[in-house]
């Protein structure tokens, strides 16, 4: 089957799909690893019996919007890049018709971080994929953002959603992550916030990049805090 869907076209069959797919996305199912989810937990919030949750599940993977794993009862779900294509087009949709563009706003707090943004944005297998993909070669360096604790769910949310991917590459020495990556905007600077699949941070934590050094432009400190418009 065509691993592709149209971003600007959602079909009905696709339309019927899509809450299914929400609920999965709600249980922690996301395009960027695994997730185990349990069948008879599904079933009971969507008011129906395991064995109808098990052929759905079937019925996903078979037509390719996710990719499933496991035994009978548990089993271990991911996205796949159709599945995450059909959330797109959902979004894109629901932005044509409200006219305007969905914003996810995120609050926090200038932190320092480890010193090792700088030596992954001079990575090129990372700033042409940026650069191409954000629309402007990062500074060699990230801002780090501690989120204020009621803006981390949101955080958690752009896990579960498509957003830019940005692959992984080897250099032949090393190997290096996959990050997704979403557009975003801080005092009309525009940026890029990171989801980096191999971090040492929380989930409180996000790294932004910028065309500009961030601290040095907006002249700020550790403890400063800063709004993150994230263009979806």
């Amino acid at each position: 089957m065509d691993g592709q869907v149209n971003a600007s076209v959602v079909n009905y069959r696709e339309l019927k799909r899509i809450p299914y797919i929400l609920l999965l996305l709600q249980n922690g199912v996301n395009d960027h690893g695994f997730t185990r989810v349990n069948v008879s937990d599904l079933s009971r919030q969507i008011g129906t019996t395991p064995q109808n949750v098990s052929k759905v599940l079937k019925r996903l993977e078979r037509e390719g919007y996710v990719i499933r794993s496991g035994a009978k009862g548990e089993v271990s779900l991911m996205l796949s890049e159709r599945g995450s294509a059909l959330l797109r087009s959902l979004m894109d949709l629901m932005e044509s018709l409200l006219g305007r563009n969905i914003t996810i706003v995120l609050r926090g707090v200038v932190t320092t971080g480890l010193g090792e943004g700088g030596y992954y944005m001079s990575l090129e297998g990372y700033r042409r994929q940026f650069t191409s993909k954000l629309g402007f070669d990062p500074y060699p360096g990230t801002l780090n953002v501690r989120l204020l604790d009621q803006y981390v769910k949101y955080r958690l949310y752009l896990e579960r959603i498509p957003g830019i991917r940005i692959e992984g590459f080897s250099n032949g020495a090393r190997t290096y992550g996959g990050v997704k990556a979403f557009k975003c905007v801080i005092s009309s600077i525009q940026c890029g916030v990171l989801l980096v699949e191999r971090t040492s941070h929380g989930p409180e934590v996000i790294e932004v990049i910028a065309p500009v050094k961030l601290r040095d432009r907006l002249n700020l400190r550790d403890g400063d805090e800063v709004t993150i418009n994230i263009l979806l």
